[in-house]
């Protein structure tokens, strides 16, 4: 089907990195089709190049009022959209929606959107529980449009040869460790509230060694301080610090060296999820029945506090209680559960 359509999903890594198999799902049933994403700066390395998408919109979100009208004018210089898909749901991507001139505009049910979102659309998908997987969301889009189911969903994301070869580099320190053997410590995550103490991952490492296992400690310019508060309590080499060292790109090449990850709710995670990686999952502001990585829904530790999901970015005076009280022998034990699944090697 030869159409012009243009996905608003402006958000977050995790976000974007969730809403691909869509992409994956509409181009692999109508791949004449011509796919343009409108993204913000942060996550533009994700959809430029990628298999599904034909061509990007950024909005640059820092430059405000003078951000938003070189967006909308660029926006509707493109050849006109035939169908959009309002993955936002907020009142700004309702107004490029409604900017794209599209006669079939699809969003969220009046009962999920927000900011009037709905008013912008023609069409909306059916009520979604907002308790559950944002991955599933997405592809109630590919169901609006009558399109085959895809399982397992199809991301499309995969890291170029000199991605491949800068890691291979980095992770010299490794090269006599099978990569079943090798775990990926996602140090950070966009709210303070979701981090897991550095002491945590401390005594994992120290646990998971002696299993055979090694660590790689990942993470932004942000967590360059965690990855040195856990560098300091272990021996010299006992874990390989990557942090602030990779692109978001250049992450797919490490997961694909991986057998398996830990961390808390955060974009890598979900980027770990994409490449088919296994992960444990931290959970303490935020709630795995809406953010679960894909394949590892089951593979979650949930905080037992009772103040646990409150979704507030910073922890109001508790000291992030919810993630202390996560002990690293519990992450063992699902790291032992997984490693007894059929079909996997240890």
């Amino acid at each position: 089907m030869k159409q012009r359509i243009l996905i608003v999903l402006f958000g977050a890594i995790g976000d974007v990195t969730r809403a691909l198999p869509l992409a994956m799902r509409i181009k692999k049933h109508w791949p004449e089709s011509h796919i343009t994403w409108a993204v913000e700066p942060l996550s533009k390395i994700l959809v430029q190049g990628h298999p599904a998408v034909d061509s990007v919109l950024v909005f640059e979100r820092g430059r405000k009022l003078r951000g938003v009208r070189d967006f909308l004018r660029e926006l509707q210089s493109q050849e006109k959209f035939d169908l959009t898909l309002d993955l936002q749901r907020h009142l700004k991507s309702g107004i490029t929606t409604w900017k794209s001139a599209a006669p079939r505009r699809i969003g969220f049910h009046r009962r999920n959107s927000k900011e009037g979102n709905f008013l912008f659309q023609t069409e909306t998908i059916s009520p979604v529980d907002n308790w559950s997987l944002k991955i599933e969301h997405y592809q109630k889009f590919g169901d609006v449009l009558g399109l085959p189911p895809m399982q397992p969903l199809e991301f499309g994301l995969a890291p170029t040869e000199a991605e491949r070869s800068k890691v291979a580099e980095l992770l010299k320190p490794l090269a006599n460790v099978e990569r079943a053997n090798r775990m990926a410590l996602i140090l950070g995550s966009s709210w303070p509230s979701r981090f897991w103490l550095s002491e945590r991952y401390r005594e994992l490492a120290t646990l998971v060694r002696e299993r055979g296992m090694r660590c790689l400690l990942i993470g932004a310019n942000g967590e360059k301080s965690i990855a040195q508060e856990i560098r300091q309590g272990l021996p010299e080499g006992m874990v390989v610090d990557l942090v602030a060292q990779t692109s978001l790109r250049e992450l797919l090449a490490v997961f694909s060296e991986v057998g398996v990850a830990v961390g808390s709710d955060s974009g890598p995670m979900h980027l770990a999820a994409a490449m088919g990686v296994p992960i444990i999952s931290l959970w303490g502001s935020t709630s795995p029945l809406r953010s679960a990585p894909y394949g590892s829904e089951k593979r979650i530790l949930q905080s037992a506090i009772g103040c646990s999901p409150c979704y507030r970015k910073n922890c109001p005076g508790l000291g992030q209680l919810c993630m202390s009280e996560i002990p690293a022998a519990a992450v063992v034990a699902r790291l032992d559960e997984l490693r007894e699944e059929p079909h996997r090697v240890s």
